[in-house]
């Protein structure tokens, strides 16, 4: 079959434009001069290039990149000066440390403690003013205060940042925040017992209220690798400290909460009525926000007399069968740690430290078990002498009764008035912490005659 005329001769100038290009491509293998032409007949044949990154993906990658340099640029500037104490959570501790860094006095002993000591101080001190004690905003120790200077001669302001639940770690962080905010005591008396170690209900030091308000007093890089148990909480530690907005993120919520708080209340305002919604109202309606939150005239305590302190008797079994559930090896030797950390950070302040362990019921020890309660003990007294501190066992079911106690582990009154009452007569009868005791209280007295005298002026 024969191509028409038309056909053939596109075929003809497809086959001399083909033998062309080879010819080209020939001479610029061979260094001919035609190299230009190659090149833009080559490019043209070449597959076409990939697509450049998305724009979703490059936004990304500059959000990153800005992130980054943003924070690098305000941890070396700083330029918001966040105030610590201004915290979201207003728990136990704040309310401490707030009494205390407004407070103008010095204090030349502090308690620290669990419930165990919160509940001692507390009644005991409310039958002694006769009055009724607002708990977030009381934090003195005056029976202790006084039977001190009747004992030892001298001042003595006893300052109490004991609080429920805490832990050698919560400790530890209080008593170095306390030096951190020029409030140096000169005496600690710190009560324990087997729960504030082996608490089944803590993984980790990071885990109580304490401890995530207190870093942002202290800094805690020297003992990071006691407190992040998991290398997720580890890098969650390292992310805070290294990028200033991870580090200040409680302030900058707390910046949103009441910014939004102000706008919502211009915009909607609160329609007046007889019954506002109060903290209370929250509590009833959400008691698990926020749980180990107070506010004023949220625990109170006041005087109550021998016969009715008798009546008050709470079985509290079933919450101290949970909490020695399953003792952790872990946590306690953490604990055990912080407390070593306690002895080495008094020794380096020269401050004496006084380790006491605190009276509970032999109702108490049985839920434990005797055999956990003794290694307990032989460990504490292990570790008082392996650091030279003085060490009272205050747990002698000889000297409590049943009628001492709240429930199983919790003095009330009159059993913390015979606590205090025997940790003085102890403490008076033991050289080198009889001697602490009164030199504190003279120095103390000294420091308060100069701060009361007036100037004498020059005429």
């Amino acid at each position: 079959m024969t191509a028409a005329p038309h056909d053939t001769k596109e075929n003809l100038d497809t086959q001399g434009s083909n033998q062309a290009f080879k010819r080209v491509v020939q001479d610029e293998r061979m260094g001919g001069e035609n190299q230009t032409v190659f090149r833009r007949r080559a490019t043209d044949k070449l597959p076409p290039e990939k697509p450049r990154a998305s724009g979703m993906r490059a936004a990304t990658t500059w959000a990153i990149l800005l992130f980054c340099l943003g924070n690098f640029a305000l941890s070396f500037y700083n330029p918001i000066e966040f105030d610590p104490y201004d915290y979201l959570y207003r728990g136990w501790t704040w309310w401490g440390f707030n009494d205390m860094k407004k407070s103008p006095h010095v204090h030349n002993v502090a308690l620290l403690g669990s419930s165990l000591m919160v509940s001692a101080v507390a009644g005991v001190d409310a039958n002694y003013l006769n009055k009724t004690l607002d708990l977030s905003q009381y934090h003195k120790a005056k029976y202790l205060s006084d039977n001190l200077v009747t004992r030892f001669g001298g001042t003595f302001n006893c300052l109490n940042l004991s609080i429920p639940g805490q832990m050698p770690s919560d400790a530890y962080m209080t008593l170095k925040a306390m030096v951190a905010t020029s409030n140096r005591p000169d005496v600690v008396v710190y009560g324990v017992a087997p729960r504030d170690f082996i608490d089944s209900t803590m993984s980790s030091a990071a885990d109580t209220e304490t401890f995530r308000f207190l870093r942002r007093i202290v800094n805690i890089d020297d003992v990071a690798a006691n407190v992040f148990r998991t290398p997720y909480t580890r890098l969650e530690w390292f992310i805070n400290r290294t990028f200033y907005i991870s580090e200040h993120a409680a302030d900058f919520q707390l910046k949103f909460k009441e910014g939004s708080e102000n706008v919502v209340n211009k915009l909607v305002a609160c329609p007046k009525t007889d019954h506002p919604f109060t903290w209370w109202n929250r509590i009833k309606l959400l008691p698990s926000y926020l749980p180990g939150e107070i506010r004023p005239q949220a625990v109170m305590t006041g005087p109550i007399s021998e016969a009715e302190a008798r009546k008050r008797w709470i079985n509290n079994a079933p919450e101290y069968v949970e909490r020695y559930k399953h003792p952790d090896k872990y946590v306690y030797r953490s604990q055990f740690y912080f407390l070593q950390e306690i002895a080495k950070f008094c020794k380096k302040e020269r401050i004496e430290l006084v380790l006491v362990n605190m009276p509970i019921t032999s109702f108490n020890i049985n839920l434990l078990g005797p055999k956990r309660y003794l290694q307990f003990l032989g460990d504490l007294h292990i570790f008082s002498m392996k650091n030279n501190i003085a060490f009272y066992d205050m747990c002698t079911p000889s000297n409590y009764s049943q009628q001492d106690f709240h429930d199983s582990v919790h003095l009330n009154a009159y059993g913390g008035k015979k606590f205090f009452d025997q940790l003085v007569n102890i403490i008076s009868l033991s050289g080198r912490t009889r001697q602490a005791f009164a030199l504190s209280g003279q120095d103390l007295e000294r420091h308060q005659a100069v701060a009361n005298s007036k100037p004498n002026h020059v005429q």
